[in-house]
């Protein structure tokens, strides 16, 4: 599956798993306007600073809704909440096969990852209950979730590269805030 085919609309009954993913998608978003994003590759520190407070967050979140017991509302528990992650990232560019990418691969894979994350927790089996988790979606959301912890620990530590030569002329991002246009 292309990651531009998870970007839907699901079907949804679980508020606190809507609330999850929809702000997974939405630290995948941050991410893909970052100002990095229009850098060869890496990361600025407030960048990396932002996307650990985006992990702790989403460990906290994800640890509390499983945390809850599971609901049992069968005749007042919504039947239809849906996740709407139909709008894709903004301020990406296509690649050379028509992928729709951010300039920056750290960027985009952090971007994939937490969309991905969000994409599991609305398409899983918790989506249909009234609150909590089931156990193999929590295992899911958090081996998931570290998964993002581990690249991000990844970029962090490679040095910032200095690319010019090589970097996407026209970019169809800004220049960095402060900077001079």
């Amino acid at each position: 599956m292309a990651i531009n085919e998870l970007h839907a609309i699901y079907p949804n009954r679980n508020s606190e798993l809507r609330s999850v993913a929809k702000q997974c998608f939405e630290f995948g978003q941050t991410i893909a306007r970052e100002p990095s994003a229009a850098h060869t590759n890496g990361l600025d520190a407030h960048a990396i600073a932002r996307q650990k407070q985006y992990i702790a967050h989403a460990t906290d979140m994800i640890e509390s809704l499983n945390a809850s017991p599971i609901p049992d509302m069968p005749a007042t528990h919504p039947t239809q909440m849906p996740i709407d992650f139909s709008v894709e990232y903004i301020y990406f560019v296509e690649d050379l096969n028509g992928n729709k990418v951010p300039m920056n691969e750290a960027t985009q894979l952090l971007a994939e990852k937490w969309l991905l994350t969000a994409c599991e927790l609305a398409k899983s089996n918790s989506a249909a209950m009234a609150g909590s988790l089931v156990e193999f979606d929590y295992l899911r959301a958090i081996n998931n979730v570290a998964s993002i912890e581990k690249l991000l620990t990844e970029i962090e530590n490679r040095p910032f590269l200095d690319l010019p030569e090589t970097a996407q002329p026209g970019s169809a991002h800004g220049p960095r805030s402060g900077g001079k246009k």
